[in-house]
């Protein structure tokens, strides 16, 4: 799910943002590297992938206006993908003192600021949920008929249970 941010806010942050010009094939995040730094891209389109299970996965692909790095940023914890720059590119990029410049000269767009953030997440989250349903049970009316299942075997293991302790 790529989200874009909103061209008023990107404006209104731009100020509290350093530029960084990338090359075609540049890494810009490693997964599993320590950072806080997030990431909007002003030019160019970057590959979020993973390579951990030996094939190098795409997860998205990503252009101006979209962020990255924004789980990182929030939680603190490594980061969870790879991200290429695909092309010659720019990103705006905030980390921990540009935010807290940003917090102290300017609170009513940082909330604003991590409002969407909280939306990019949610909604990430969102995608990734119902990707695991349908790959677990496939469409909603299996995914119902999957509890129904469930729910008659657990009736059954109950009326069983109790059959062997009343010695019927």
């Amino acid at each position: 799910m790529n989200v874009t941010i909103p061209k008023e806010l990107a404006a209104k942050i731009v100020w509290f943002c350093s530029r960084k010009n990338v090359l075609v094939g540049e890494t810009v995040i490693d997964k599993n590297s320590t950072g806080r730094d997030i990431y909007i891209i002003s030019r160019g389109q970057f590959k979020v992938h993973d390579d951990s299970a030996g094939e190098d996965f795409v997860l998205a692909m990503l252009k101006r206006g979209d962020i990255f790095g924004e789980m990182s940023f929030l939680d603190g914890s490594t980061r969870s993908a790879s991200v290429t720059a695909s092309c010659n590119g720019s990103l705006l990029v905030m980390g921990e003192k540009e935010f807290s410049n940003m917090l102290s000269k300017e609170p009513e767009i940082t909330v604003l600021f991590l409002r969407f953030l909280a939306g990019v997440v949610s909604g990430r989250l969102r995608v990734a949920n119902d990707a695991l349903l349908q790959l677990a049970f496939g469409d909603g009316e299996a995914i119902n008929q999957e509890f129904s299942y469930l729910k008659e075997a657990i009736a059954e293991m109950h009326a069983a249970v109790r059959m062997e302790l009343e010695g019927t």
